[in-house]
């Protein structure tokens, strides 16, 4: 019997074979709100795991092992994956309505809904 949860148990290539059949399919909003969600993640919430995890302020006992210094990396990607996807961050909504604009841009023809939505003053869409 495994301990192993099975969410867990997930490849860590799962979100880019996501983005990538997102692609493939056309939608310039699904594709758009995967790339910023992998922004947010990479660019945001996985530094500051890395950095909270680097203070050291475990005692000698407490301190982490070589095993899990090594897969320290891999767990904070997991986490941040998992803030992102569990919280309502404006900020990922922001910015994939920003890269749907520029999806629409490149591609006249598509109609989207950031494409529909008047721009705020400022440029930002509310």
């Amino acid at each position: 019997m495994s301990t192993v949860a099975p969410a867990a148990t997930r490849s860590l290539l799962a979100p880019d074979a996501r983005l990538a059949a997102k692609a493939r399919t056309g939608s310039p909003r699904e594709l758009a709100y995967e790339a910023a969600k992998t922004l947010v993640t990479e660019g945001l919430v996985k530094p500051v795991f890395a950095s909270l995890r680097e203070g050291g302020f475990a005692a000698d006992a407490f301190k982490p092992g070589a095993a899990e210094r090594r897969f320290r990396p891999m767990f904070d990607a997991i986490l941040s994956d998992r803030v992102v996807e569990g919280s309502n961050f404006d900020l990922v909504d922001r910015v994939a309505d920003r890269f749907e604009r520029s999806i629409s841009a490149r591609n006249p023809g598509e109609r989207s809904a950031a494409g529909a939505a008047s721009p705020a003053p400022g440029g930002i869409r509310r």
